[in-house]
């Protein structure tokens, strides 16, 4: 047979398969796949790739292509982060959410499970419910204020929860002014309390207050002199003031004047005299200004009475001369 020729068209394929949800990557080529091709697909924006599911047809021997299941699908994007639960360990593994799965979570540590599911589902637009609260915080109970302070906004005890302390009148606050219910192993408790402390922490000064500085400790003390050489004991009265008494029996140092003396046969016998009062084991003194004014006074006696003596013989010795010469 002359001038005839035969084309045999076997083992091609023609135009792979169209899927709504994906096209195939190499859209150039339309038909004429030999067998053994492989085309792969990918899918369509806002549809996401099944796990597990293939998304390759082969050519097959006789000429058809290879048959394959949907593998583009609607997923609900990340699974939400709660502050009071964490995704479970099975799906933190899941990268693909269909519509109506459902993922699970547990409670983190400082909360507790509630009677709700700890379950959240992708709903049929790609988008995942609402959390309930499945977990809350545990319970750290009613909060104590410290020692002359109280606790204030006591309206939450839960985990997490900030509790302010202020002191009463009179006192001040050391240490942070709230306490946090915080974690303490699987538990829960109440941070370490401040403190209150009383404003006034000293009974007498240690260094001499200037003059006219009320000493703290006592009630109506009020240093009068610029510069006293001893600081008065507690209880002593100052000179100048009119209550502050000394309750020793037997003062190391001589109180200054006006100073009360406890000890005495009255009990409450004050130097007045500079001199009049001593301490035990010591002579009198004459420092004051009572016990020299009284020396003072001594001398001017003595001396006017000698001047009238004086006075008295010099008159004598007149008359009797007078007497002499008008005879």
């Amino acid at each position: 047979m002359r001038g005839c020729s035969y084309v045999f068209l076997i083992g091609l394929c023609g135009a792979p398969p169209t899927f709504s949800r994906a096209v195939h990557h190499d859209t150039s080529r339309t038909e004429g796949f030999p067998v053994g091709t492989e085309v792969t697909y990918r899918c369509r924006d806002g549809f996401f790739k099944i796990p597990g599911q293939s998304d390759t047809l082969v050519c097959l021997s006789n000429s058809e292509w290879s048959t394959i299941g949907e593998f583009c699908g609607s997923s609900c994007g990340a699974t939400p982060r709660l502050k009071s639960a964490a995704l479970s360990e099975e799906d933190k593994k899941k990268n693909f959410h269909a519509n109506g799965a459902t993922v699970s979570y547990v409670c983190r540590p400082g909360y507790e499970s509630t009677e709700l599911k700890p379950v959240i589902t992708c709903l049929e637009n790609s988008t995942w419910s609402e959390a309930p609260e499945f977990c809350r915080g545990k319970s750290c109970g009613v909060p104590k204020g410290p020692e002359h302070g109280r606790a204030v906004d006591t309206t939450n005890y839960l985990y997490g929860a900030r509790v302010n302390i202020i002191c009463d009148e009179g006192f001040r606050l050391r240490g942070r002014p709230f306490i946090q219910c915080t974690l303490k192993g699987d538990q829960v408790e109440w941070s370490q309390l401040p403190t209150c402390e009383d404003i006034i922490t000293q009974d007498k000064p240690t260094t001499v207050p200037p003059k006219g500085t009320e000493v703290a400790g006592t009630s109506s003390v009020i240093i009068t002199q610029d510069k006293p050489t001893t600081v008065p004991l507690k209880g002593t009265e100052v000179a100048g003031t009119s209550s502050d008494i000394i309750t020793q029996d037997k003062p190391t140092t001589v109180p200054p004047k006006g100073g009360e003396v406890a000890g005495t046969s009255s009990g409450s016998a004050l130097n007045t005299a500079g001199n009049s009062t001593v301490p035990e084991g010591e002579g009198p003194g004459i420092d004051t200004p009572f016990g020299i004014a009284g020396i003072g006074l001594s001398i001017a006696g003595i001396a006017i009475i000698a001047g009238i003596a004086i006075i008295a013989i010099i008159a004598g010795i007149a008359i009797i001369v007078c007497i002499a010469i008008c005879k």
